[in-house]
Formats: structure tokens, C-alpha cells, sequence
């Protein structure tokens, strides 16, 4: 009799054992679900930066492109204004009496 109440209550800590380990199993798939998840987000996150860099080169060359056309517009009006003082005094306008 003994022996059949000590197979029982091993039997009854295996079954406890059996449960605790099933309760790992179920939180372990829960997590491969969470990382698939971050998984999943991450590779949203890295088109988003892709797109966010190609962007930003794209407004970099607008950019350049606007500074080109403002050094050279001030070379000219520069270049304007100084023939214009230059052919100015030729002319005799500075002259005071």
C-alpha cells in the first residue's frame, strides 16, 4: 500500500511538474509572437530610414543647386554694380568743383 501512495504522489509531481512546464511553453510561443513582432517593426523602421535618407540627399542637391544659382546672381549684380561705379567715374561723375 505503501508503495502505490508513493507512486501517487510522485505521479502527482510529475503531473505539477507537467504544468509548470506547459505554463513555459505557452510564455515562451508569447514571446517568439513579441519578437516576431519587433522583427516585423524593425524592418518598418529600416524602409522608413531608407526613404528618410534618399530624401534627404534628394532636398541636398535642391539645395545646392539653389546656392549655385545665388552665387551666381550676386556675381553678376556685383559685377554689375562695379561697372556701373567704374563707367560712372570715366565719365567724370565723381568730379567736385
Amino acid at each position: 500500500m505503501s508503495t502505490i501512495m508513493e507512486m501517487r504522489v510522485d505521479i502527482g509531481k510529475i503531473s505539477t511538474r507537467l504544468e509548470k512546464l506547459d505554463d513555459f511553453n505557452r510564455s515562451l510561443e508569447d514571446f517568439r509572437g513579441q519578437l516576431k513582432e519587433i522583427h516585423r517593426r524593425s524592418e518598418e523602421v529600416d524602409k522608413l530610414a531608407v526613404a528618410a535618407l534618399e530624401s534627404t540627399k534628394s532636398a541636398h542637391k535642391r539645395l545646392n543647386a539653389i546656392s549655385k544659382v545665388s552665387y551666381w546672381l550676386l556675381t553678376a549684380i556685383g559685377g554689375a554694380v562695379v561697372v556701373f561705379v567704374v563707367g560712372f567715374a570715366l565719365k567724370g561723375g565723381f568730379y567736385i568743383k
